[in-house]
C-alpha cells in the first residue's frame, strides 16, 4: 500500500512540475526585452522588403514607463508588409509571444478596416 501512495504522489508531483514549468514558459513570452526584440526583428524586416519611398514610415517605439506598451507608428501603405512579416515570423516566436503579436495583427487589421469604411 505504501508504494500506491508512495506512486500517486510521483504522479501529482510530476504534474505540478510540469504545469509549473508551461505557465512559467508563456510568462516568458511576454517579458517586455522579448517583446521588444520581437518588436525589432519585424521592423527590421519590414524596412528591408518595402519599397524605398516606404522605409521611413514604419517606426515601432517602445513606452518609457509601461515596458509592454509599443507605439506602432506606420503608413496604411505599409501595414501589408509588416502583417506579412508578422505572420513569418508567428512559428518562431514564444507561444505566448505569437499570441500576443496574432492581437497585434487584429489591431492593425481592424485600424486599416475602419479607415477604409
Amino acid at each position: 500500500m505504501d508504494t500506491n501512495n508512495n506512486s500517486y504522489s510521483n504522479q501529482i508531483n510530476y504534474a505540478s512540475q510540469k504545469i509549473n514549468f508551461n505557465i512559467a514558459n508563456l510568462k516568458e513570452g511576454l517579458e517586455p526585452e522579448i517583446l521588444a526584440y520581437w518588436y525589432k526583428r519585424i521592423e527590421d524586416k519590414v524596412i528591408e522588403i518595402v519599397p524605398p519611398h516606404l522605409k521611413d514610415k514604419i517606426q515601432f517605439e517602445q513606452d518609457r514607463i509601461l515596458w509592454m506598451k509599443f507605439k506602432i507608428n506606420v503608413s496604411k501603405r505599409t501595414v501589408q508588409y509588416i502583417l506579412q512579416v508578422i505572420e513569418e515570423f508567428i512559428p518562431i516566436m514564444p507561444y505566448s509571444t505569437g499570441l500576443y503579436f496574432r492581437q497585434v495583427q487584429q489591431a492593425l487589421t481592424d485600424e486599416l478596416n475602419k479607415e477604409l469604411c
